[in-house]
């Protein structure tokens, strides 16, 4: 490690002690836990997007990484150097067993740390270092919702039945700023680029890993949006600035978005989720009425 990079490191840590013992002090509550989730393609990289959040002009109390214990035997031996290099007090790994894929970035913490802000994170993201702020600033102006730094808008064909998911207009408040700030159902959070969860926030059914993996074992992010659905809570667009800036080297074929949006996938797995919901009675009322919001129409005009 060069002098610079090494004095670099040293300063970053003397700031994290000295935010959070400032935070200690002023009985700072809730705390911010950034939660993600990684698997063997991307390991060698996760620390990159780690450190950007360590760069944060909010600094979180906690970043927490979920890792399936059978993709990592050996546990910590299995881990390259330059992620145990970032592993410190307030960086740690949990090891859990049941192997959820994407919802492993948000279906622990969500209800360990329920008292506290949950912000979920991918493992191939570099977050602008203003993130953390942006989330925060937006949830005390509207606290009942849920905070995200990137949405899409759900849209309808001219009968009202809503449009195949491809056909949404993505990150649309960098499109039409005029979305910024404005909760609604009809907002669709991509959980990965920055999305903070309130305390107590999300119902119980959204911890039912059998109907994950029965429906949406590689979308959460449908999955979220159904139970955000479910219990009546909306999200708002945290800023315009929605674009995503990857780790170099992380986006191969085997992204999830190229099998999930597409290929069409996201159709076939949100029918699925609706379906299984409505017959166990879990989800009663019609869902395109329920995220149906016309208002927003004379904001993307």
């Amino acid at each position: 490690m060069q002098v610079a990079q090494w004095l670099g490191v040293k300063k970053n840590k003397l700031r994290r002690v000295g935010t959070h013992m400032m935070r200690m002090l002023g009985k700072h509550h809730p705390r911010i836990i950034v939660s993600m989730t990684s698997y063997p393609a991307r390991i060698n990289t996760v620390h990159l997007a780690i450190r950007s959040l360590l760069a944060q002009k909010v600094l979180p109390d906690k970043i927490v990484l979920w890792l399936c214990k059978s993709d990592f035997p050996n546990r910590e031996a299995d881990l390259p150097q330059n992620l145990r290099d970032v592993l410190w007090y307030d960086v740690e790994v949990r090891w859990v067993d049941d192997d959820l894929k994407p919802h492993k970035k948000y279906f622990w913490s969500l209800q360990e740390f329920s008292d506290d802000y949950v912000i979920t994170t991918d493992d191939d993201l570099l977050y602008r270092n203003t993130m953390i702020g942006d989330l925060l600033a937006a949830h005390e102006a509207h606290p009942h919702a849920i905070a995200a730094v990137r949405t899409h808008l759900i849209m309808f064909n001219e009968d009202g039945t809503r449009t195949n998911y491809e056909d949404w207009i993505y990150e649309a408040p960098h499109y039409h700023p005029a979305l910024v700030g404005v909760p609604s159902m009809r907002i669709f959070a991509t959980n990965g680029a920055g999305t903070l969860y309130p305390p107590h926030v999300m119902p119980l059914e959204t911890f039912d890993a059998g109907t994950i993996k029965k429906t949406c074992l590689t979308a959460d992010d449908l999955w979220l949006k159904v139970m955000q659905v479910k219990a009546g809570i909306p999200v708002v667009a945290a800023t315009d600035d929605q674009l995503l800036n990857y780790v170099p080297g992380t986006q191969g074929e085997e992204a999830l978005c190229h099998q999930n949006t597409e290929s069409g996938v996201n159709n076939i797995v949100l029918k699925a989720i609706l379906g299984e919901l409505q017959a166990k009675g879990v989800l009663s009322d019609d869902f395109d009425k329920l995220v149906a919001d016309p208002s927003l129409d004379a904001l993307i005009a």
